[in-house]
C-alpha cells in the first residue's frame, strides 16, 4: 500500500464555498450535496475502511474569510481536499487551493463540479490542481481513491479523471446507471434536512431537451431515475427532520412520462402539507388537472423558462416554445393558486433590442407570471453555446459568470438598456443590495466589524484569519478628506489579505456630515474595485450602476437626516448609500 495513503492522505475533507453575499446578510442554502454523494458512493465501495471523510461545515464555509478558511482546512490536517466548483466559487476555490499548496505542498487537491469541463482551460492552467473529475464525479472519485490504495493513481486510466501529471483530455465518464447508489446522503446521516429545514432532492439526472445554454445535454445521453422507494425514504426523512421545504433539482420536472403519478406520490408523502415543494418545469403540457395535482402536493411556486419568444432565437438556442401551450399552462397553474416565476434571457444569439422588448411586453400584457427573473446570458463551460461562441459571434467574459458582452445584434449598451427596461416593465429591481447592517454582536472568534476613530489614530486590523468573509470597516472622523489615503490603505490591505471579501465601508462624520465629499467617496469606491472578484463581475451589467461585493455607506444621526442639503445628499448617493444611524 502506498505509504502516503497510510498516513495523512487517509483524511479526506470536502469543501463547498457558498454564493458570496453582497453584504453582511446571512447565507442560506449552501448544502454540500455533491460531497454527500461522493462520500455515499465511496462507502458503497468500502472505501470508508481506508479513508476518513469529513465535510467542512457550511457555517464555517459561509462565514469565514479567505484566510480563515485556509486555516480551518489546515487545522483538520487533510491529505486530500475536494472542492465542489460552481461559477460563483471557482475563483475563490483556486485562491484557497493555491494557499493550501504553498503552505502544505503535499496536500492533494481534487476539483469537481460544473466548472470542471474540458473547454474551461483557465481552471486547469491554475497550477494548483492535482486531479479533477470531468462530468459526474462519484465513480471517478471512488476509482481515484482505489488507485491510491495500490499506488496506481499516477498510471491507471480512469474515465473522467484529469491529472496534472498527464494533463490530457480524459475519457468520457458514463453516468451512474442506478441513481439509488447515491440517493441519498440524507438517509445515511451524511447530511441532515434539519440543518436548514430544507431537503434537496434529485429524482432524475439528464434532460430530454437540448437547450444550448445548458450544461445537461453534453453530460447525459439519457434519463436516469431514482426509484420510487428511495424518493419515499427521502421524503420520510424530510418529515422527520422537520423540513418546511423540499427543492426538486430535476432540470425539467415534467419531462418524466409518469408525471401525474409522480405528483400523487409527492402528495401522499407530504403529510398535512408539512412542506412546500419547488421545482422547474415547462408550461407546455400543463393541463388544469395536472396543475391541480401540483397544488394538492403543495407546490406553492414553480419556475418556468420562457427565455425568448423570437422564433429565430429559439432555433439558435435549440429550444422551441409553443406560445399557445405556454399560455394555457401558465393560466392553469395560476388558476390553481400556484405562483409562476417566468425566466427570460437577455443576450441570446439572434435576439435584437426589439425582439427582447416584445418578450417583455408579451408577458406583461398577457399577465402570464406572478414574478419574473431576467438574466444576462452566460456562456457556460460545457455548453453548446461555449463551443459555438466564435461561430455565433458571441463575445463574453473570460471569467465567471461568463456574461455575454456583445452579439452580432446586441451591443453592450443594449444589454444595460434592456435590463433597465425590464425593471420598468416588471416593476422590480434586479439583485438589489440587502439593507445595510449597522448593528453587530461582539464575538471573540470572528470579527464582523472593525471600528476606527481616525482623529485618534489608526488601529491595527484583526488577523486576516479572524475576520468574517463579509467585513465592515467603520471609520469615524471630523474631516474625512484628511484621511482618504489612510482609509484607502486599509481597504487595500483587507483585499490583499482576502481578495474575495464582501465589504461595507462606513463613514461616520463626527461633525458636519457635508464634510464628507463625493470626491472622497468616489476615491474609496475606486480603491474597492481595483481588484474585482466574481460578485463584482456578476453585477457588472446591472442597470443600477456600480454594484458588487463592496459598498460605501455614509451614516448620520437620524435627527439630521431630513435636514441635510439636498444637493450634497444627491451627490453622495451617486456612489454611496446615505443612512440614518438608528
Amino acid at each position: 500500500m502506498n505509504q502516503r495513503v497510510k498516513s495523512a492522505a487517509r483524511n479526506v475533507l470536502f469543501v463547498q464555498l457558498p454564493i458570496p453575499p453582497a453584504g453582511p446578510a446571512p447565507i442560506h442554502g449552501n448544502v454540500p450535496l455533491a460531497a454527500g454523494y461522493l462520500i455515499l458512493h465511496a462507502r458503497t465501495r468500502g472505501l470508508d475502511q481506508h479513508f476518513q471523510f469529513e465535510i467542512l461545515p457550511p457555517k464555517i464555509c459561509n462565514y469565514h474569510s479567505d484566510i480563515g478558511l485556509v486555516e480551518e482546512i489546515l487545522a483538520r490536517e487533510p491529505g486530500i481536499v475536494g472542492f465542489s466548483c460552481y461559477l460563483w466559487n471557482i475563483d475563490r476555490t483556486l485562491w484557497i487551493a493555491s494557499h493550501l499548496k504553498r503552505l502544505r505542498p503535499e496536500i492533494i487537491i481534487v476539483l469537481g463540479g460544473p466548472e470542471i469541463t474540458n473547454d474551461n482551460a483557465w481552471v486547469f492552467a491554475s497550477g494548483v490542481i492535482d486531479y479533477a473529475a470531468v462530468g459526474e464525479g462519484e465513480q471517478t472519485f471512488s476509482e481515484l481513491l482505489e488507485a491510491m490504495l495500490v499506488g496506481e493513481e499516477g498510471q491507471k486510466l480512469i474515465p473522467g479523471l484529469w491529472r496534472a501529471t498527464n494533463p490530457q483530455v480524459p475519457l468520457f465518464r458514463k453516468p451512474i446507471a442506478n441513481l439509488d447508489d447515491v440517493s441519498s446522503p440524507y438517509l445515511q446521516g451524511i447530511l441532515n434536512a434539519a440543518d436548514e429545514r430544507m431537503l434537496l432532492l434529485e429524482t432524475i439526472r439528464g434532460c430530454v431537451f437540448k437547450c444550448k445554454f445548458c450544461y445537461y445535454p453534453k453530460s447525459y445521453d439519457s434519463l436516469y431515475f431514482v426509484s420510487e422507494e428511495k424518493i419515499i425514504a427521502n421524503l420520510k426523512h424530510a418529515r422527520e427532520a422537520g423540513a418546511t421545504e423540499v427543492i426538486l433539482l430535476d432540470p425539467t420536472l415534467n419531462q418524466r412520462k409518469d408525471f401525474d403519478g409522480f405528483l400523487r406520490l409527492l402528495a401522499r408523502e407530504n403529510h398535512h402539507q408539512q412542506f412546500t415543494y419547488f421545482g422547474e418545469l415547462r408550461a407546455e403540457g400543463i393541463k388544469p388537472e395536472t396543475a391541480k395535482l401540483l397544488r394538492e402536493a403543495n407546490f406553492t411556486e414553480v419556475e418556468i423558462g420562457l427565455q425568448s419568444i423570437d422564433p429565430a432565437t429559439q432555433d439558435l438556442m435549440d429550444r422551441r416554445n409553443n406560445l399557445k401551450a405556454f399560455e394555457r399552462g401558465v393560466s392553469a397553474l395560476m388558476d390553481a393558486g400556484i405562483r409562476v416565476k417566468v425566466d427570460l434571457i437577455i443576450g441570446l444569439p439572434g435576439d435584437t433590442v426589439a425582439s427582447v422588448r416584445r418578450g417583455f411586453e408579451y408577458l406583461a400584457s398577457n399577465k402570464l407570471f406572478t414574478s419574473t427573473q431576467v438574466f444576462n446570458l452566460a456562456i457556460l463551460p460545457g455548453t453548446a453555446f461555449r463551443s459555438e461562441a466564435e461561430q455565433l459571434g458571441l463575445r463574453f467574459q473570460s471569467r465567471p459568470p461568463y456574461y455575454v458582452l456583445e452579439t452580432p445584434t446586441l451591443q453592450s449598451s443594449d444589454l444595460y438598456e434592456l435590463m433597465a427596461d425590464a425593471q420598468d416593465v416588471f416593476d422590480t429591481e434586479w439583485d438589489p443590495f440587502s439593507d445595510p447592517k449597522l448593528h453587530f454582536e461582539e464575538s471573540s472568534d470572528i470579527v464582523e466589524c472593525v471600528k476606527m476613530d481616525l482623529d485618534i489614530g489608526l488601529q491595527p486590523l484583526p488577523p486576516a484569519g479572524k475576520r468574517a468573509q463579509a467585513l465592515t470597516l467603520w471609520f469615524q472622523a471630523d474631516q474625512f478628506d484628511r484621511h482618504v489615503e489612510t482609509i484607502k490603505q486599509t481597504i487595500t490591505q483587507v483585499l490583499k489579505d482576502c481578495p474575495h471579501s464582501s465589504m461595507q465601508v462606513i463613514l461616520e462624520p463626527s461633525g458636519d456630515p457635508t464634510n464628507v465629499t463625493s470626491q472622497c467617496v468616489e476615491q474609496l469606491l475606486a480603491t474597492c474595485y481595483e481588484h474585482p472578484n466574481y460578485l463584482d463581475r456578476y453585477y457588472s451589467l446591472n442597470p443600477q450602476g456600480l454594484l458588487g461585493s463592496k459598498r460605501v455607506l455614509v451614516v448620520v444621526d437620524d435627527e439630521v437626516l431630513d435636514d441635510l442639503d439636498s444637493d450634497w445628499a444627491d451627490a453622495i448617493e451617486e456612489t454611496a448609500t446615505l443612512v440614518g444611524k438608528g
